[in-house]
């Protein structure tokens, strides 16, 4: 694992809003699993913070537990030499507690925060947010967008040529008009005076408001094009990064007002080390869905997210059974077989009615000649296997046939929602 997603912790000062309260030594501490913070105090009631780690314990100053906050803040503010960090959603969890004869007795608790901007002015400009920038996997090669524009030339002779690469700033990608969603894409190098000199093009996805949204707000769409990734790819891409925006820290640079953009910690998007390589493909790209497809992928997952949630999952299943691939790859295929006859004008007692091989034949009537395997069985079949799973009184499929089934019932999703979103037939089917 890269040692971005180590333990990794700085030793400083919090900050609680309190007035009468002093400085906590702290340590602030972030890896994988997501953004601690470590702080000593004193058992005593004249430690004010000590109540936050007292459950089950009765202060004779304060009997009905009325007087004083017995849970941190939900904002903190730590800081150290290396700077300031803005704590989101923070939540205190047990601590440690030890009573030393003849010596104050000394606690250690934990507060775990759901984001950490790292140079937040004030955490509390980021309860709520402007923007939000994310690095995901195998997003610029999907967009085919870069900072970055090289140009060839040959002699004449064939003897030889020459190439340059320009890093220019470039417009950005507009994706969608929820939060204003598009790519940025921007330049760097390792500079000129190096015997080699390296180039890189570094585009995020972005979305920005002028009136602050929740984070839930903000990440709701980049989930959504990081799983639209994920259908294209069918490999289990990530976020990389995040960075976010305040305007109430913004600031003036050459008469023009602008915003900084700090980077956050936080466990909840998963991010993990990029497995995208320049030899991979996508069944389909942007360029085949455009900017309308981007907005209608938003609207389909949706409203199909309780089959198509399932089936992008199945991308996190990594080292279970088949029978636990083939179980949930039925779930997301009764989902969005039921909600297509919905939409199609039946009604949902009609649509629930339906079993499983039907709501399959309805899904292959839709994908036509898109797949590359032979449907006239195909709806039965994996039934059959769908329901040896399920049901301990159905006959038990081989265990390849059903590898099999579990493989062509991917292709049958994956094509139904690339036609859904604009992919020509022909497109998907040559890039099986």
């Amino acid at each position: 694992m890269p040692d971005s997603f180590a333990l990794q912790s700085r030793i400083g000062f919090l900050m609680d809003g309190i007035a009468d309260t002093d400085l906590m030594s702290a340590v602030y501490e972030h890896d994988a699993l997501g953004v601690r913070v470590r702080v000593p105090y004193h058992v005593s009631a004249d430690d004010v913070r000590s109540r936050w780690w007292s459950p089950g314990i009765m202060f004779a100053d304060d009997p009905d537990r009325s007087k004083y906050s017995y849970d941190p803040p939900s904002e903190l503010d730590y800081y150290d030499s290396e700077g300031a960090v803005g704590l989101v959603g923070c939540r205190g969890v047990p601590a440690k507690q030890r009573f030393s004869g003849g010596k104050p007795a000394v606690g250690v608790g934990i507060i775990r925060a759901s984001y950490a901007v790292e140079g937040a002015g004030l955490a509390e400009n980021y309860v709520k947010l402007n923007g939000l920038r994310s690095d995901i996997d195998g997003l610029a090669y999907w967009l085919g967008y870069s900072a970055l524009t090289s140009t060839f030339s040959f002699k004449k002779d064939g003897t030889g040529g020459s190439m340059t690469t320009t890093a220019e700033p470039v417009d950005d990608m507009k994706l969608g008009r929820s939060l204003n969603l598009r790519a940025v894409a921007r330049a760097s190098s390792s500079g000129q005076q190096t015997p080699e000199v390296t180039y890189r093009s570094e585009v995020f996805l972005q979305t920005f408001t002028k009136t602050s949204t929740s984070w839930d707000d903000h990440l709701t769409i980049h989930f959504g094009v990081r799983n639209l990734l994920r259908i294209a790819a069918w490999k289990p891409l990530s976020f990389q990064s995040h960075a976010a925006a305040s305007t109430k820290e913004a600031f003036v640079l050459k008469e023009v007002e602008q915003q900084p953009w700090y980077p956050v910690r936080t466990a909840r998007t998963s991010i993990s080390e990029a497995i995208w390589a320049a030899r991979d493909r996508f069944l389909f790209t942007y360029a085949d869905i455009g900017r309308v497809g981007v907005g209608r992928w938003l609207k389909l997952a949706s409203r199909y997210a309780r089959g198509i949630d399932p089936l992008i999952h199945l991308l996190d299943l990594e080292g279970a059974t088949i029978d636990a691939h083939v179980m949930q790859l039925g779930v997301a295929l009764e989902a969005v077989g039921y909600q297509a006859l919905i939409d199609a004008g039946q009604t949902p007692a009609v649509a629930n009615a339906m079993n499983v091989k039907g709501r399959i034949d309805l899904l292959i009537a839709e994908v036509g000649n898109a797949v590359t395997f032979s449907t006239t069985t195909f709806a039965q079949d994996l039934a059959d296997s769908y329901n040896s799973v399920k049901h301990a009184n159905r006959a038990p499929v081989a265990p390849a046939k059903k590898l099999e089934h579990y493989r062509r019932g991917v292709q049958l999703l994956r094509a139904w929602i690339g036609l859904r979103l604009g992919v020509k037939e022909a497109v998907i089917r040559d890039r099986w």
